[in-house]
């Protein structure tokens, strides 16, 4: 029986593989942020809006690098995460990290998928004042999300899955709860909506665009349940069958760190998370305990990278995190 030998792989090209997952992660998913933010905003009534603050909130930005004369406005929220190179958490930020990162990851990177990563590099950089443009958003964001698919999938299905694999898939999953997390913390004030809630009778379009920011409106639907609070909720926490899942992350984040060698402490703060989740029941967080949970899973989360941060990685790494 063939084996396949384990090649050395320095920390520094690891960290830049777990880096690029974080990253193209983050550029996949704050750009359908974006998009279905303004979706949603289209299908509110002016007295219902929800503005376009709750967008900062769930990347995790206040309004204080606004100027006080100047208010979270569409265009500059959405310049800001879309197109402002000054912010490293935006589309066009991110997906500049990820080229920086997996270049020092290119030995180990199939051709195919450099190829793609360079033409949507170049394609971002070029074009990115068309995020800011309703007319040419949306079909700017949706080039930005195949983009980051095709090369996602691209790694998955012809890059060896070695170590640098495995750090490169621990952090996509790391960074897709986070963001899952940070849209159920969010979103917390819709889906428990009061009945003298202005939103009360819009309720199901916010329950939906909650899901479609995390791509899992189409799934939750095939489960046909009634819309509620309490089934988002349950769903975006526990459905292990959908990838974009609170514990359906932290199952694959589990899974890839197992195939690295040295992974008990990093494995330790994964079965504190789990816990965390086990304990964590739809009906008990709906009735205005979801953000302490959001909160205190974030925490985990941090917890979680500092771990591997101290396991695997040098401190003194010029690696773009």
């Amino acid at each position: 029986m063939y084996e396949t030998p384990s090649p050395l792989l320095l920390s520094r090209t690891a960290e830049a593989a777990y880096w690029a997952g974080r990253y193209l992660e983050r550029a996949e998913g704050t750009a359908r942020l974006i998009k279905t933010h303004a979706e949603l905003i289209m299908d509110l009534p002016r007295s219902a809006t929800v503005g376009w603050d709750p967008l900062l909130a769930i990347v995790g930005i206040d309004t204080s690098y606004l100027p006080p004369s100047r208010q979270a406005t569409e265009e500059t929220v959405v310049g800001h995460l879309a197109s402002n190179v000054s912010n490293p958490s935006s589309v066009r930020a991110s997906l500049a990290a990820v080229h920086r990162n997996l270049r020092v990851t290119r030995a180990v990177m199939p051709i195919e998928a450099v190829e793609v990563l360079t033409e949507l590099h170049h394609h971002v950089q070029d074009t990115a004042d068309q995020a800011v443009d309703r007319r040419t958003r949306g079909a700017w964001l949706t080039s930005v999300i195949r983009g980051c698919q095709t090369l996602s999938g691209i790694l998955s299905e012809t890059m060896s899955h070695d170590d640098a694999f495995c750090f490169f898939t621990v952090g996509r999953h790391l960074e897709r709860a986070d963001l899952t997390s940070r849209v159920l913390d969010v979103q917390a004030g819709v889906l428990t909506s009061r009945p003298d809630d202005a939103l009360t009778p819009y309720a199901a379009i916010c329950w939906s665009s909650a899901l479609q920011s995390v791509c899992a409106l189409e799934s939750f639907r095939r489960r046909g349940r009634a819309s509620s609070a309490e089934e988002t909720i349950a769903f975006l926490l526990h459905d292990t069958k959908f990838p974009r899942s609170l514990e359906s992350s932290l199952i694959q984040t589990s899974r890839w760190l197992l195939e690295i060698p040295g992974h008990e402490t990093a494995m330790a703060a994964c079965a504190e998370i789990g816990r965390l989740l086990q304990d964590s029941h739809a009906d008990v967080l709906v009735e205005d305990r979801l953000h302490p949970f959001a909160d205190e899973f974030q925490r985990k989360i941090a917890q979680l990278h500092s771990r591997i941060e101290a396991s695997w990685f040098a401190p003194s790494h010029a690696v773009v995190g």
